[in-house]
């Protein structure tokens, strides 16, 4: 017990020359640095760095104008400003019933059935002769024959372009439009014409070597 005791006090003399060496213990004060002030050096070293960039643009750049001249203008409506050009409702003489579904698909018929009266009163009648004959205003019908039919569409073809062989342009899920069958059927008919002129040549050759 007694060893351990005299290492613990070696131990604290130890430490205790060691604070009086360097001077530290717990009631030495720490020395608040004050950040305000800058040093001189530090001063120079910055204003240094900075040099080079004096004169230039910055893309930092403050809003000249003030934020109340950004911000939108309070502006008072034009209902408080003009009251005369607006009419106010009210409907406190407006009973529920009034305001049904029922009343309402009736008032508008009422009122589609009175525009159609309307429109029925503002349209000229049709002049009369003195035969009772009713003069209407010629109709000029074109027939579907008459109508120009639509050119039928050139397939494209690739294009050589700046030493470039430009393929024309395919749309994935959109197939071509198919020739019209007409033109199939004029070759088939053609055709078959050319085959049966053979055949009656054919048939006809036995004849020749008779008259031989």
């Amino acid at each position: 017990m007694t060893s351990f005791q005299d290492r613990q006090k070696s131990l604290f003399n130890t430490l205790k020359e060691a604070e009086d060496q360097y001077s530290f213990s717990k009631t030495n004060k720490a020395t608040h640095q004050d950040y305000g002030t800058i040093d001189k050096y530090t001063y120079k070293k910055l204003k240094h760095e900075m040099k080079p960039f004096r004169g230039r643009e910055s893309i930092y750049k403050k809003p000249q104008a003030n934020i109340r001249e950004c911000l939108r203008a309070k502006t008072i409506p034009d209902h408080i400003k003009n009251p005369q050009k607006y009419k106010y409702y009210s409907l406190a003489d407006v009973t529920p019933e009034q305001m049904s579904d029922s009343t309402n698909t009736a008032t508008a018929l009422a009122l589609i059935r009175e525009l159609e009266e309307k429109e029925a009163a503002t349209q000229k009648p049709m002049e009369t002769d003195l035969d009772d004959g009713v003069f209407k205003k010629p109709t000029f019908c074109i027939s579907s024959s008459m109508k120009k039919s639509p050119k039928p569409e050139e397939p494209e073809k690739p294009v050589f372009k700046s030493n470039k062989v430009v393929m024309p342009e395919y749309v994935v899920g959109v197939t071509k439009k198919k020739e019209k069958k007409v033109n199939l059927l004029k070759k088939e008919n053609s055709n078959n014409a050319a085959s049966s002129s053979t055949k009656v040549e054919l048939k006809l050759d036995h004849l020749f070597e008779d008259d031989e």
